[in-house]
């Protein structure tokens, strides 16, 4: 959810939102140019690790069979939220920043508002559907590995961003006008139906609250379900299709098969926790501003907006290292893409 405005009070009873944008000064003193050349210097790195990092993920499915599982395709589909995210949102946010109005037109603008929202919802959406899969897989051991195929999974992230831009498109386009009117003044861009505390309350519930509380509650779930099948007291007779962890009842407890099913099953608990904890911190400070805003009627400073605005855009960036940081395969995978050597060949 990006939240591009904050909530003030007009005197003359016109939209409570204004935009938040930072806007330079028209003269040309060395403090105005200093800032363009920040934000340009901050756009071009975080877009630039973005872009890359995702684009690694991308490539790294591709071209290393051993990464085309079912789970992997959703971490395919956040990585791609993920991109659009860094190559679109981030580089119009800051000729936005640097310009200190919308020079675009009201119709680039629009664009841009559903892209932005949307991408960010299924990415939202991807992360829930990467902690309900691994939940499932832990606590139906028996039923859902026979349903986990690709198809469903495709089907799933298909109907995640369907919904995502089938809410957030007619929403912001809708409000934007009344009577044939564009009613958002002309050098700005910020979705109008942010106006009312009401609508901003119903959309970072969705968008934040709501799934992070899901994804919290379904990592303890996953967490308790892992400990109880490493430790021997649940023992699931296996995954027939061999898209979920595979069977612990196989070999006793000092075997070798059981090492590499606990580490498995260590590591993608780590890697659940990693990306829930990092969309956690860095999208709770902008959700959290917003509500703030609009039921105190508080102008939070500008540079708190920014943070917190850049902060969601991190979170698209930092995502590809969590990737990295818990799954050696992956990790191996980037080296080699990024030294040009041909991946590791499967097993």
């Amino acid at each position: 959810m990006r939240f591009t405005c904050f909530l003030r009070k007009m005197a003359n009873g016109s939209d409570a939102n204004a935009s938040a944008w930072p806007r330079p000064s028209v003269n040309t003193s060395w403090q105005s140019a200093a800032q363009v050349l920040l934000v340009t210097a901050a756009t071009v790195a975080l877009s630039g690790v973005t872009v890359l990092g995702n684009s690694l993920v991308l490539l790294s499915v591709k071209v290393n069979r051993r990464l085309r599982s079912v789970n992997n395709y959703f971490l395919l589909s956040l990585a791609t939220a993920d991109l659009l995210a860094g190559a679109v949102s981030v580089n119009v946010y800051a000729l936005y920043a640097a310009c200190g109005s919308w020079p675009l037109g009201p119709a680039l603008c629009d664009l841009w508002l559903v892209v932005d929202h949307g991408v960010s919802a299924a990415a939202v959406l991807n992360l829930l559907l990467i902690s309900l899969d691994r939940f499932f897989c832990l606590t139906r051991p028996l039923s859902y590995p026979l349903r986990r195929t690709g198809k469903m999974a495709a089907l799933m992230i298909a109907l995640a961003w369907l919904l995502s831009f089938a809410l957030w498109t007619p929403a912001i386009l809708c409000w934007q006008r009344a009577g044939g009117r564009r009613l958002v003044p002309e050098p700005e861009c910020y979705p109008r139906l942010l106006a009312s505390p009401a609508v901003t309350l119903g959309t970072t519930l969705p968008a934040f609250f709501l799934p992070g509380l899901a994804m919290v509650g379904l990592y303890g779930h996953v967490s308790a379900a892992s400990r109880r099948r490493l430790s021997g007291r649940r023992r699931p007779s296996g995954d027939r299709l061999g898209t979920c962890a595979p069977s612990l009842s196989a070999s006793p407890a000092p075997s070798s098969a059981r090492r590499r099913v606990a580490v498995r099953e260590k590591r993608v608990t780590r890697t659940i926790l990693t990306i829930l904890l990092t969309f956690i911190l860095t999208r709770a400070p902008h959700n959290a501003m917003a509500l703030v805003a609009a039921f105190s009627h508080v102008r939070i400073p500008d540079v708190l907006w920014q943070a917190g605005l850049w902060l969601v855009y991190v979170n698209s960036a930092v995502d590809p290292a969590c990737y990295a940081l818990c799954s050696p395969t992956f990790r191996s995978t980037f080296r080699r893409l990024l030294l040009c050597r041909r991946p590791d060949p499967p097993v």
